[in-house]
């Protein structure tokens, strides 16, 4: 029975910074999608190797993924599976933001997932849930 409420609260602008004022051309609410979970994983500072770093999934299937990039100069490389699919790349630049979101545990969900940063041990914010 799901105990936890993951829920993703955002919006997206979109500014012409070339006129003053600068008008919106697109405002979106992401309107809160909401996944009901029983487990969840989160490391504020996840460290992050030049070689792969498993992130230890709290479940065999997340329905919920978040991984940040705090670092200000070097990148990180996203390597995840996607349930019943073929091993996937992502490349994050400094504050770069990966987010996978389902809002029902009936089809989808990432099988395993692991950070690479492009040099040295870099930070993470790191979100996994089921």
């Amino acid at each position: 029975m799901p105990n936890l409420s993951v829920i993703l609260s955002a919006s997206f602008t979109v500014t012409d910074t070339t006129l003053a004022p600068s008008p919106q051309i697109v405002t979106r609410s992401l309107n809160n999608p909401t996944l009901s979970a029983t487990v969840c994983f989160y490391d504020p500072f996840f460290q992050v190797n030049a070689a792969p770093t498993t992130v230890n999934l709290p479940a065999s299937t997340v329905w919920v993924v978040y991984v940040k990039n705090l670092d200000t100069t070097n990148n990180i490389t996203v390597s995840f599976t996607p349930a019943g699919g073929s091993p996937e790349t992502c490349l994050l630049l400094p504050g770069g933001v990966f987010i996978y979101f389902q809002t029902a545990e009936t089809s989808g969900g990432i099988t395993a997932l692991s950070l690479t940063s492009s040099a040295g041990v870099i930070s993470a914010e790191v979100l996994a849930a089921k």
